[in-house]
């Protein structure tokens, strides 16, 4: 069984706080295509995840936009694929290739998807360390990435002490749902920037733009109950002394995943 849904997101749904790992895949789309970009996901590679979710190889698919006002060093697009295990990443980590007598099946143009309108930049695995469940639909996620000098401390607090806070304060005024994640690979081997690439990712889930802008903002979590006992107890600083990496906000367009 599957749903497809547009614009109404949890990526930590209650399947997928099962899900171990997840992989995200960073695209820019050449100016000139974009809408043809666009609609290829829609009506292409959604309808092929939605197929691999039916023969379960994946959990799983979600396609963001970058809000216009974010970073203008950021991806244009993410696409997060999940999956119950490592096993099924290793097993089906291309379950979008398909060939095209398989597309002629799915009813999918195949010279559409055969088309790259689009520039990749990177693809990294995450492995899920601790997260809310959503409790209403998500329509907008800030990604937050990081290097800090302990990655396993810093998550230790993430789920000690930030997600009890969050989970207490968590409402359509506030964040919806929330999780963390610690890194286990990428494609970018570039040697000069590995010891700076972040090692560790949050994502904070909000079900309007306006709550959402708040945080970008900085004016959010300071109206959190418990927010100046939080302050006095984290070591956030500590562990990340030159702040994140990134820090952008990403609307959710799409996504397919399955059902318990």
């Amino acid at each position: 069984m599957y749903k497809t849904f547009i614009l109404a997101f949890f990526l930590i749904s209650q399947i997928n706080l099962n899900a171990q790992v997840f992989t995200i895949s960073y695209f820019n789309a050449y100016e000139s295509d974009i809408e043809a970009f666009e609609k290829n996901q829609l009506n292409g590679f959604a309808v092929i995840a939605k197929q691999a979710i039916e023969n379960n190889k994946l959990n799983g698919w979600y396609f963001f936009k970058k809000v216009n006002d974010s970073a203008i060093d950021s991806a244009e697009y993410l696409f997060i694929d999940m999956y119950e295990s490592k096993e099924m990443l290793f097993r089906n980590s291309e379950w979008w290739s398909i060939t095209e007598e398989e597309a002629n099946s799915l009813n999918i143009n195949w010279e559409d998807i055969s088309v790259d309108g689009s520039q990749f930049i990177k693809k990294e695995t995450y492995q899920i360390h601790a997260s809310l469940n959503r409790i209403t639909e998500v329509k907008y996620t800030i990604f937050n990435f990081g290097y800090p000098n302990d990655s396993h401390a810093f998550l230790k607090e993430g789920e000690e002490l930030f997600k009890p806070y969050f989970e207490k304060n968590m409402g359509e005024r506030g964040l919806v749902g929330w999780g963390q994640a610690s890194k286990l690979y990428s494609s970018n081997i570039d040697s000069t920037v590995l010891a700076d690439q972040p090692t560790v990712m949050t994502a904070d889930h909000y079900s309007n733009f306006r709550v959402a802008e708040m945080h970008v903002k900085g004016e959010l979590f300071g109206t959190y109950d418990g927010f100046e006992e939080i302050m006095e107890t984290t070591l956030f600083n500590f562990y990340m002394k030159n702040g994140w990496d990134s820090s952008n906000l990403y609307e959710l367009i799409s996504f397919v995943e399955a059902e318990n």
